[in-house]
């Protein structure tokens, strides 16, 4: 019997446990639901009002560049120097919609992890970690990119199986650590062995995906502002529950491959945390 003031000992958390394509995309939905609150907001602070930026731009400074107009049967088009300036634009927006979406694709992975322990996601949190782990973010997306560019060139399939392959490099960035080709190699050699149920998860994500943003954008034909808006909404509702089948899926292989436990992954996460 414990003395009084004694620290009472907790029971162990509860082990996790493989889990198949189906309960990975359920469990995905069930944290989603929970947690989406948080979530949503997240990812909409950021996306939505680039989004309608990007819209914007391309309706003011492409319009002029590729609309014609037809005067007693001759056609006018813009000058080449509208066409460099709407360039230049297009790049600048380009590279802030790059740096920005780094940011976000770290605080995503950070939220959606916390979520698989119950930690109620933390905007500042997730963006602090985010922003200090950019250019990690930009090395392994890029590998990653050249790498599937090449294997689609080749003959699509490698390419394909790259893409499985580097599917968790940056979950793998986030929780461990690991950068550049450490973080390509570490979640080659994860995924190696479930190729197929990572590639259908990934499949049936991106259809779930796919599907909820054409909902809110394919009916809509309206001004570049309620385009932009509904464009920037779909990702809003849709990026945070692509994130968390992401992370599910790695840690779904660190608990095959590694016997991961909840223990040792709040633990790893305390380690990670900005």
């Amino acid at each position: 019997m414990s003395q009084p003031g004694a620290p009472i000992d907790l029971p162990p958390p509860p082990p996790l446990r493989p889990k198949g394509v189906g309960e990975i995309l359920s469990t995905a939905f069930d944290l989603y639901g929970r947690y989406w609150r948080t979530l949503i907001p997240l990812v909409a602070v950021v996306v939505v009002p680039l989004t309608i930026l990007q819209y914007a731009l391309d309706d003011v400074l492409w319009g002029d560049v590729v609309r014609k107009t037809v005067s007693d049967g001759v056609e006018i088009v813009s000058s080449s120097e509208e066409a460099w300036q709407a360039a230049a634009g297009s790049l600048v927006l380009g590279l802030v919609t790059l740096f920005v979406t780094l940011v976000l694709v770290g605080a995503v992975a950070w939220a959606a992890a916390g979520a698989l322990v119950g930690r109620e996601p933390d905007l500042g949190e997730a963006y602090r970690f985010g922003a200090a782990r950019m250019w990690s973010i930009l090395l392994v997306s890029v590998l990653t990119g050249l790498a599937v560019a090449g294997g689609i060139v080749l003959l699509v399939v490698p390419g394909l199986i790259f893409l499985t392959r580097f599917l968790v490099s940056v979950p793998v960035l986030v929780v461990e650590g690991s950068r550049g080709r450490a973080a390509l190699s570490r979640s080659w050699n994860l995924v190696v062995g479930h190729s197929w149920p990572v590639f259908g998860t990934l499949l049936v994500a991106g259809l779930i995906s796919g599907a909820v943003s054409g909902v809110l954008t394919v009916p809509f034909s309206g001004p570049w502002f309620v385009r932009g808006l509904l464009a920037g909404i779909g990702s809003a509702i849709t990026t945070p529950f692509t994130g968390l089948v992401f992370s599910l899926v790695y840690f779904d292989l660190r608990v095959r491959k590694d016997g991961l436990d909840v223990a040792g992954l709040e633990q790893e996460l305390r380690t990670a945390a900005p």
